[in-house]
């Protein structure tokens, strides 16, 4: 059957994206081994390696190292946290930034500073690994799947996580293997393991917090004393028991105040004295009470537009789509479902609670794949346009805030860069923030009614 015109020049487009994605897709995995290498190999250090974040680049894996270096120092591990030594950091950082169980289990594993380079090297791989394994598409065309991955690959956050080899790509990965566990209902290796990765960082308890209020139906043949739920609660409890209260030792990491490089939803404070410099008291008030407006509409539009267009239902089905393409490997069928609520419920409570920083954004990687999915699924009917407008709406957005920092670095006058900054901080921010938010709470309470559980354990 002849094709017309528009079918042919769709046809030549979806072509030329394929190739154009791919190749995009070589220059960043040749681009971040090449940074990785010479990193692990300092004699070829060059202005290339990293060379996009250039400005904040730090000594070799500085986050990885600083907890390698110090849990092979033949010091007490307490004297650190109580102000008695000042730790062992080859860069010269008093202190340690991350809570006791990192060094304790890099102690515990016989980790030393000379093994940073293998175990980035092994970090960046599973990584690479594990994003390149969700951009399979059995919808064609699949360019819009590499392209969303590769732009993700070469982002601001992505970057900064791996340049420094921060915490976060460990818990990242772990996130998936939490999501996996917790679709087997593993609930003896489930509980040991929350309780570790909450211990590393306490951020995690919102992913866990997220997967409780989804619920875990019992699995058939095994009861339990309690309900699952209430001991994955306990469980979180006593991960937090063990890393807040490191939040408020001497040797905790200055946190991140707004402004590039970090985002929050309370991040205004870092305004204040930049626009009073630059426009005087009387105007900086109106210009602050005007950002301060256009945030929270913004945060508005984004929940309005979600819960309008329904966007949650057409997530379901391309979570539907994904988890048939990947039936092959036996995941589990809500295995793609729990990974979308820790990985996005440990990015939302950040934003909406603290203020944190930008490689944190990591997170949002199994949310922009599966909204990338759910475009190429929508149906070409009205609604179905609408939709697709919605959710390319919110992928340009999300993917915007990742890549606009490269433009804010390319500045050096403050004002200039945080009026770059603001379009990321007060309008896609907000706007994707309470969108995925409206999201998450609909796929919580969806699943909790197909398996008619309360909302509360």
């Amino acid at each position: 059957m002849a094709m017309n015109k528009g079918q042919v020049e769709s046809k030549l487009f979806d072509r030329f994206m394929g190739i154009f994605s791919y190749l995009l897709l070589g220059f960043v995995l040749a681009y971040l081994l090449y940074s990785i290498l010479t990193y692990v190999f300092p004699a070829h250090l060059s202005n290339n390696t990293f060379g996009m974040i250039v400005q904040l680049r730090m000594p070799a894996f500085a986050d990885l190292r600083w907890i390698t270096a110090t849990s092979g120092c033949n010091i007490d591990i307490n004297d650190i946290y109580t102000g008695k030594s000042v730790g062992c950091d080859s860069f010269g950082r008093v202190g340690i930034g991350y809570p006791p169980m990192s060094l304790w289990a890099a102690s515990f594993l016989r980790m030393k500073g000379d093994h940073t380079p293998l175990i980035s090297v092994t970090l960046f791989l599973s990584f690479i690994g594990v994003v390149l394994s969700q951009m399979r598409s059995s919808v064609r065309p699949g360019w819009l799947l590499i392209l969303v991955g590769s732009l993700f690959l070469i982002s601001f956050p992505t970057q900064l996580g791996l340049e420094r080899m921060n915490l976060d790509v460990v818990i990242f990965l772990l996130l998936y293997l939490i999501s996996l566990l917790f679709s087997l209902q593993a609930l003896a290796w489930l509980v040991p393991l929350m309780i570790f990765i909450i211990a590393l960082k306490y951020y995690p308890f919102f992913a866990f917090f997220g997967l409780i209020l989804k619920g875990m139906p019992a699995k058939p043949g095994i009861s339990y004393l309690l309900p699952p739920s209430l001991i994955l609660l306990i469980a979180s409890c006593i991960g937090l028991a063990l890393s807040l209260p490191w939040a408020n030792s001497k040797s905790a990491s200055i946190v991140a105040a707004g402004g590039l490089g970090s985002h929050g939803l309370m991040a205004m404070g870092y305004v204040n004295n930049t626009l009073i410099d630059a426009f005087g008291l009387t105007s900086a008030r109106w210009l602050i009470k005007l950002i301060l407006a256009v945030k929270l509409i913004m945060f508005a539009s984004g929940a309005f537009m979600a819960s309008r267009l329904k966007l949650s239902d057409v997530l379901a089905k391309a979570m539907y789509t994904q988890s048939f393409q990947f039936n092959g490997t036996r995941l589990p069928a809500d295995f793609f479902l729990n990974l979308l609520v820790s990985t996005t419920s440990t990015w939302l409570g950040c934003y909406i609670i603290m203020i944190s920083f930008d490689y944190r954004m990591i997170f949002l990687f199994p949310a922009l794949i599966l909204i990338a999915r759910a475009i190429q699924l929508c149906p070409s009917i009205r609604t179905g346009i609408f939709q697709r407008s919605g959710l390319i709406c919110l992928l340009i957005a999300m993917l915007g805030s990742m890549l606009i920092p490269f433009i804010g670095y390319a500045f050096q006058a403050q004002i200039t860069r945080l009026g770059i900054d603001a379009i990321s901080e007060f309008i896609l921010i907000p706007f994707y923030a309470s969108a995925l938010f409206v999201i998450i709470l609909a796929q919580i309470l969806a699943a909790r009614r197909s398996s008619g559980m309360q909302l509360l354990p």
